[in-house]
């Protein structure tokens, strides 16, 4: 007579939702069925399979598994599935392209000047700032940007994509500082 394998199924926690632990020696087959459910992952540091919580996945495993082992899953029977968090929908950002090639040109010579009061990791975040800032504006001279443009470029794409606070702070000082060095600075008076 051969001897089935035995399979645990057993509640877990896991990123603060329910998951279902599947225990088992280790054993090719049962990794394969467990492999083929949509969700299961394959946990390296406790070495074993969990897959969401739901009825259906409970039912679905019992049942898979249950023509090649012994599947235990009496750990459920007083179980209360906590409501689960919703899920953060996430909107998608609005892109920006590259600078264009009199932008780049620009924006080498403002890096120069920064690295001159700044330190590296600052020019590096200004550089990545007015990087975004040409490139929403790729098909516009710099000289053409107007202080409605600037505007339009806040809230068309700082607010709509619901970036901080700090990080529209950040984005205006450095659009500050460009224009005040470029000797423009009523282009960007007002700015807060």
């Amino acid at each position: 007579m051969v001897r089935k394998t035995k399979v645990i199924l057993q509640p877990v926690k896991f990123r603060k939702r329910d998951h279902i632990a599947v225990l088992s020696l280790s054993n090719h087959d049962v990794d394969e069925i467990v492999r083929n459910i949509d969700g299961a992952e394959w946990s390296t540091g406790y070495r074993f399979w969990h897959l969401p919580y739901s009825v259906e996945t409970l039912d679905v495993l019992d049942r898979q598994l249950g023509e090649i082992a012994v599947v235990d899953k009496s750990s459920f029977r007083n179980f209360n599935p906590e409501s689960q968090p919703e899920k953060k929908i996430r909107k998608k950002r609005v892109k920006v392209g590259p600078p264009n090639t009199e932008q780049t040109k620009i924006l080498k010579t403002m890096e120069e000047k920064f690295r001159k009061t700044y330190s590296e990791s600052t020019v590096k975040i200004y550089m990545s700032l007015l990087n975004v800032f040409f490139g929403w504006f790729n098909q516009k001279k710099e000289e053409d940007i107007s202080r409605e443009d600037i505007r339009d470029f806040i809230t068309s794409y700082i607010d709509k994509n619901e970036y901080s606070p700090n990080y529209k702070r950040l984005m205006i000082n450095i659009i500050r500082r460009y224009f005040i060095l470029k000797g423009k600075e009523g282009l960007v008076k007002g700015f807060a």
